[in-house]
């Protein structure tokens, strides 16, 4: 079984070798070389991931600094997710409302060492 250590490595390199990859297609505008189902399959184990790291407690930065992600593609990716699992804004709302998940300001991480 790989060490924690070895596994971290191993996800980092992986994570920006997509990274680079994803960032190539981008900009040279070649989206159709990712497969739907494989574009899927990642965003799937990453959004399962990170609630699974939030449910423990562990507030990890949603997107890494200088990602280049902007707020039309949060609101993209949210509707896409939303629309996928059947819930209404309604309803997330008053999960919210009810969760004491994602009551979290990331701004906190910022004054500490």
């Amino acid at each position: 079984m790989a060490r924690a250590d070895d596994r971290g490595a191993t996800i980092a390199a992986h994570a920006a070798e997509i990274v680079a990859l994803f960032n190539q297609i981008l900009k040279e505008d070649r989206l159709g070389d990712v497969p739907d189902d494989s574009l899927g399959q990642l965003f799937a184990s990453v959004v399962r991931l990170y609630a699974a790291k939030v449910e423990e407690g562990n507030f990890p930065r949603a997107f890494a600094r200088d990602s280049g992600i902007t707020a039309t593609d949060v609101m993209i990716g949210c509707t896409a997710m939303l629309q996928a699992t059947d819930v209404k804004l309604f309803d997330l709302g008053h999960w919210q409302s009810m969760s004491t998940i994602g009551k979290h300001d990331p701004e906190d991480d910022e004054s500490q060492p």
